[in-house]
């Protein structure tokens, strides 16, 4: 895995707001201490992290007992997702994510903020790719 290489601030983390948000709709596959937890849907996606929306149970996985949730005390959290490439292709985006904001949206579904700490391979150049194509398409 490659660190994460951005412009930060004085907190020593990037300022999620410097890059474009762009809506999508793709699964997420999640895992926590080893242990796979379902799949669940990003509802949007930028250079810096992702946010996924999921339910109390599957919130209950990710943040056991409760736990504080705030950048200084990111829980890590290992994501695998797939991007079109072209037209018939596509690639699956590993990294290494630390849960930092979470928000009840309704009783029974939670949006939970990750950013991303640290790819595999070269999932960057990948994603600044794809990420640019939907913002040139207008997304």
């Amino acid at each position: 895995m490659s660190a994460l290489s951005s412009s930060t601030g004085f907190t020593g983390r990037p300022n999620l707001r410097h890059y474009h948000r762009i809506p999508v709709n793709l699964e997420a596959f999640l895992e926590r201490g080893g242990e796979a937890l379902p799949r669940c849907p990003i509802n949007n996606l930028s250079r810096a992290g992702l946010q996924i929306e999921c339910t109390p149970e599957t919130l209950d996985q990710l943040v056991p007992n409760g736990e504080p949730v705030a950048p200084q005390m990111a829980i890590p959290v290992q994501v695998a997702f797939t991007i079109p490439v072209g037209e018939s292709e596509s690639t699956c985006i590993r990294a290494r994510c630390d849960v930092v904001t979470v928000r009840r949206i309704a009783r029974d579904c939670f949006h939970v903020g990750m950013s991303f700490a640290e790819f595999e391979e070269d999932a960057v150049p990948m994603l600044d790719h794809y990420i640019n194509e939907q913002l040139s398409a207008g997304v």
